[in-house]
């Protein structure tokens, strides 16, 4: 044998003791629809970065209403960990309308039991509810969550446009999915962690990128096709030639914080005139809605750490933890 062969074996042994001791213990809350006709990919692309990330150890993964209806997020969601997942990570079916607000399912039972287990971080890549849920049904275990990052919010005045004219800017369509959820986040002394548009309209993927999936691995390959046709859709919808990987900021919040810039801020819901739906009502006022806005100005004591540019190697460090 050659001498030198248990030194490398012991050194091997510590660089995968000192990975697994640096690795953040997090759920994954999400809301799944790869597929094709132009749905929305970003969940998927952040779960793939995720199980490719050595810097989290992913306890569970749930499944809630949001990008697609839950009958097709459920499946989706349970495709993606089963075939690309850690081997054994659990997954478990949550709200199919912010009507479950408050209610206890398979979702929230799993969260809860994995909390009373260890401290977590929770990522909610959808509408809140399923982690709403879990605040107002286990009050008791607020302490064992280290923070929530959720995808949502703005400034005030902030119109989400690639252009300037676009001419219907994108909704914040996880708050406005389950605002009454939000406010339970906001309203509980957990840490929220804000991954909004602003932050994620900083990155972009492209055909070049995508092109890189299709010769990938096969999580890459089985990504390339919905992607593909969602690049389309912005194409064709909105005259761009990338699409934001939305979701994907949330994760390298954490997995990647030297890449993002963030500041903690103010922040409360409000209700504005509707920015997206302009057309007056019958009795001739403006449509409105509510906003989760955040900025100095906002008159609220809840503090969030609100996520606001990315650096230039974002896209880059994202494509090499996806074609691991």
């Amino acid at each position: 044998m050659n001498p030198s062969m248990p030194l490398i074996l012991l050194a091997l042994m510590l660089m995968s003791f000192t990975l697994s001791a640096q690795s953040k213990a997090v759920w994954i809350d999400t809301d799944p629809s790869v597929q094709m006709g132009g749905q929305e990919v970003d969940d998927g692309v952040a779960l793939i970065q995720a199980f490719h990330s050595l810097e989290l150890a992913i306890r569970g993964v749930s499944v809630v209403f949001g990008n697609a209806p839950f009958e097709i997020a459920w499946p989706m969601g349970q495709q993606i960990v089963r075939r690309f997942g850690p081997k054994d990570l659990g997954i478990f079916p949550g709200a199919a309308s912010a009507k479950q607000l408050g209610e206890e399912t398979a979702a929230v039972q799993a969260m809860a039991t994995a909390l009373r287990k260890e401290k977590l971080i929770i990522f909610a890549l959808g509408p809140v509810t399923n982690v709403a849920s879990l605040l107002k049904l286990h009050p008791e275990l607020h302490r064992n969550i280290i923070e929530i990052i959720a995808v949502a919010g703005r400034r005030p005045n902030q119109h989400f446009v690639v252009k300037p004219d676009q001419k219907v800017p994108f909704r914040d369509f996880n708050f406005e999915l389950d605002a009454p959820g939000f406010q339970v986040l906001l309203d509980s002394n957990v840490p929220i962690v804000l991954a909004p548009w602003e932050v994620s309209s900083k990155v972009w993927l492209r055909e070049a990128e995508l092109n890189r999936w299709a010769n990938g691995n096969e999580a890459t390959k089985w990504l390339h096709a919905p992607a593909s046709d969602w690049l389309k859709k912005w194409q064709r919808d909105i005259g761009v030639d990338g699409f934001n990987p939305f979701d994907t900021l949330a994760i390298g919040y954490i997995t990647s914080p030297r890449l993002i810039t963030s500041e903690v801020l103010p922040a409360a819901i409000q209700t504005l005139p509707d920015d997206v739906n302009t057309k007056p009502l019958a009795n001739g006022k403006l449509p409105e809605k509510p906003y989760l806005l955040v900025g100095k100005t906002i008159r609220s004591k809840k503090r969030v750490r609100y996520c606001y540019d990315a650096a230039p190697e974002f896209a880059e460090d994202l494509m090499k933890r996806l074609l691991r």
